[in-house]
C-alpha cells in the first residue's frame, strides 16, 4: 500500500496552470485533497506554490494542513509514491487502486494527456526524488519511465489535464456533471439538479457557505409548511412551490460543499436535522388544514410528524440501502423508493388535489400519511435487523 503522494510539474507552465480555480479552489489544492481522500497519509507539494492561493487553501483546511509536507524542506520517504500532476482534476476514487498497486502503474487515460498519474515503485521514486524536490518539470522523464507500466482503470472515474482555458473549461464541466448523488431519482436529475447547479455556481462566486444554504433551505421549507396550513387552495399551491425551492436549495448545499471541498460532519448533521424539521412541519401543516376545512386530521398530522421524526432516526442509524454497491431488492428496493422526495411530492400533489376537489377526504389522506410514515421506519428497522 502506497502511503505517500507528491504533486509534480509536467512543464514549467504548470506552475501557473495549477493556480487556476474551479469552484473557488486552486487545481493544485484539489489534487492534494484528492490524494488525501484516496488514502495517502502525506502529500509533498513543490515550493513553487509557497505564498500562493494553494498554500492559503492548505492552511485553511485542517486535513490538508496535517497531511501536506513542503518540498524541498521535507522530502519523500524511501519507498513507493503516488505522483500526481499539479495542473489537473482527478476524482479521489480514481487514485484508490493506484495507492494499492504493487508495482509501477499508470492511471488509464492519463498517459495520453502527457500528464500521467503514476504509482511509482521505490526505485523510480528514488530516481525522481531530487528533481521532485527541486520542482523541475518531469513530464518527459515520467513518460519514458512509465513505458510498459501496468494500466489501472476504475469504472466511473475520470481525469482531465488543465494546460489552458479550454482544459479548465473541460475540467469544470466534468466536475459539475459529477455533483449528483447515487440516490438521485429521475426527478432529481431532470428538475432539482438543473435548478440547483446555477444556484451553486452563484453561491461559490459569492462565497456563501454550504451550511448557510442548508439554513436557507430550512427557512424556505418552514415557509412552505406555513402556506400549507392556511387552509386555502392558493396558499397550498404556494406551499408546494415553496417545497420545490427548499429541495433545490437542499441539493445546492451538498453541491457547494463538494465543489469547495468543505464537507463536514456538522454539515451532514445539519442537513439531516433540517430535512426532518421541514418534512415533519409539512405533515403537521397538512393536518392543520384538514382540521380547518374538514373538521378532522389535526391529531393525525401530529402522529404523522412523529413518524417522520422516527423515520429520520432509524434511517440515520441504518446502513445506506445499496451502500455495498449492490442495488437493493425486495424490501430494500421498496424502502429506497419510499425514502426519496418523490413520495413527498406525490403526497403534496394529492393534498392539493383533494383540497381543490374533495376537501372532505383530507382526513382520510392524513390517516394514510400517518400510517405510511410509521410503516417506513418500522420497515427500515426490520431491514436493518435482517441485514445484521
Amino acid at each position: 500500500m502506497i502511503r505517500q503522494a507528491a504533486l509534480y510539474l509536467v512543464s514549467s507552465d504548470d506552475a501557473r496552470a495549477a493556480l487556476l480555480t474551479i469552484g473557488g479552489r486552486p487545481l493544485a489544492f484539489r489534487l492534494v485533497m484528492a490524494a488525501l481522500r484516496a488514502g495517502a497519509e502525506r502529500v509533498a507539494v513543490p515550493a513553487v506554490f509557497r505564498g500562493t492561493a494553494v498554500e492559503r487553501a492548505i492552511a485553511a483546511s485542517p486535513r490538508a494542513r496535517a497531511g501536506v509536507v513542503w518540498l524541498p524542506d521535507a522530502g519523500l520517504d524511501a519507498g513507493p509514491a503516488l505522483l500526481v500532476p499539479a495542473a489537473a482534476v482527478v476524482t479521489p476514487l480514481a487514485l484508490v487502486p493506484l495507492l494499492a498497486a504493487a508495482g509501477p502503474a499508470v492511471l488509464a487515460g492519463s498517459g495520453e494527456t502527457g500528464a500521467p498519474v503514476v504509482a511509482a515503485d521505490a526505485a523510480l521514486t528514488a530516481t525522481l526524488a531530487a528533481p521532485l524536490a527541486a520542482g523541475a518539470p518531469l513530464g518527459d522523464r515520467l513518460h519514458s519511465a512509465c513505458a510498459g507500466a501496468a494500466v489501472v482503470a476504475r469504472p466511473g472515474t475520470w481525469m482531465v489535464r488543465v494546460a489552458d482555458a479550454a482544459g479548465l473549461a473541460r475540467a469544470e464541466a466534468r466536475l459539475y456533471a459529477s455533483l449528483g448523488s447515487p440516490i438521485d431519482t429521475r426527478l432529481d436529475t431532470l428538475v432539482h439538479r438543473r435548478l440547483s447547479l446555477p444556484l451553486s455556481r452563484l453561491a461559490v462566486t459569492l462565497g456563501v457557505t454550504p451550511n448557510a444554504i442548508t439554513l436557507a433551505s430550512v427557512v424556505v421549507g418552514l415557509a412552505a409548511a406555513w402556506c400549507l396550513g392556511q387552509g386555502s387552495l392558493a396558499a397550498a399551491i404556494g406551499g408546494l412551490l415553496g417545497y420545490l425551492l427548499a429541495v433545490v436549495l437542499d441539493h445546492a448545499d451538498g453541491e457547494v460543499a463538494r465543489l469547495t471541498l468543505t464537507e463536514s460532519a456538522l454539515g451532514e448533521r445539519l442537513d439531516v436535522l433540517g430535512d426532518t424539521i421541514v418534512h415533519a412541519a409539512l405533515v403537521l401543516a397538512m393536518g392543520v388544514t384538514a382540521a380547518r376545512v374538514a373538521g378532522a386530521g389535526g391529531v393525525t398530522g401530529v402522529v404523522a410528524a412523529l413518524g417522520v421524526a422516527g423515520s429520520a432516526v432509524v434511517a440515520k442509524l441504518s446502513p445506506a440501502l445499496g451502500a455495498d454497491g449492490v442495488p437493493p431488492a425486495g424490501l430494500g428496493r421498496l424502502l429506497t423508493g419510499l425514502g426519496t422526495r418523490d413520495g413527498y411530492y406525490a403526497m403534496l400533489l394529492a393534498f392539493v388535489a383533494l383540497l381543490a376537489a374533495w376537501p372532505a377526504a383530507l382526513p382520510g389522506l392524513m390517516v394514510l400519511v400517518a400510517a405510511g410514515s410509521h410503516a417506513y421506519w418500522v420497515g427500515r428497522a426490520a431491514y436493518r435487523r435482517r441485514r445484521g
